[in-house]
């Protein structure tokens, strides 16, 4: 099988440069992704934020995979379509407030240690789904990618901005669930986490209305 060679040198540096750069400040700046990621790495411990991470990178290869195969000009174009899109992110969002909210003390301690923490599934579920019902996302990739992508743009080149802004967003946000999974946060967490559920669940329901509202590019 022959393997096809990548002409490093015909890479557009300047441009992968310009994508990492507002990849990672978009990134920090405050959504859902961070939000997602910050509860769970408080209330199940680092292993549950890390995955959550992972799972917001996956979520973020099937938005480049769409946008490079220009499917978000599709939604950017279609009302129905991203309102279904629209409709979905925001009611999981609004869900997961909702949880927050109905959280009882005792439900809000417990299961604190790493090894009794969410399944694995279910903190890589979490980050996927929060990240890939955002049609902001699409819109977010259709407007960077069109300042760095034309037709005549190596397929390998385009794989790249694709694999380092989920490469961005996996380091970045595991770094968030290093930082705040320490024991010393976590145990302050505990000790308020009745109310901080309900600050969150405020926050998640919040951005979900947000999201409901949401219009397309423009």
């Amino acid at each position: 099988m022959d393997v096809v060679a990548v002409d490093w040198s015909a890479i557009d540096w300047g441009a992968w440069a310009m994508v990492a750069g507002i990849n990672l400040v978009a990134i920090l700046s405050p959504g859902p992704d961070f939000a997602i990621t910050l509860r769970n790495t408080l209330a199940r411990g680092v292993r549950a934020g890390v995955l959550t991470a992972l799972g917001i990178a996956a979520g973020l290869s099937v938005h480049v995979a769409y946008t490079l195969a220009g499917l978000s000009v599709v939604i950017a174009q279609s009302v129905v379509l991203f309102s279904i899109i629209k409709i979905l992110g925001a009611a999981y969002l609004i869900w997961i407030g909702i949880q927050a909210l109905r959280a009882r003390p005792h439900e809000a301690n417990a299961a604190d240690a790493p090894e009794t923490a969410m399944r694995a599934h279910a903190a890589l579920l979490s980050g996927f789904l929060t990240n890939i019902l955002n049609p902001k996302v699409a819109f977010y990739f259709l407007a960077l990618f069109t300042q760095v992508i034309d037709p005549d743009t190596a397929t390998a080149e385009k794989g790249l901005y694709g694999v380092t802004m989920m490469l961005e967003a996996a380091l970045l946000f595991s770094t968030v669930a290093l930082l705040f999974g320490q024991p010393m946060l976590r145990r302050a967490y505990r000790r308020a986490a009745h109310w901080i559920d309900r600050v969150v669940g405020v926050v998640f329901i919040g951005l979900g209305v947000r999201l409901a509202f949401a219009k397309a590019l423009g």
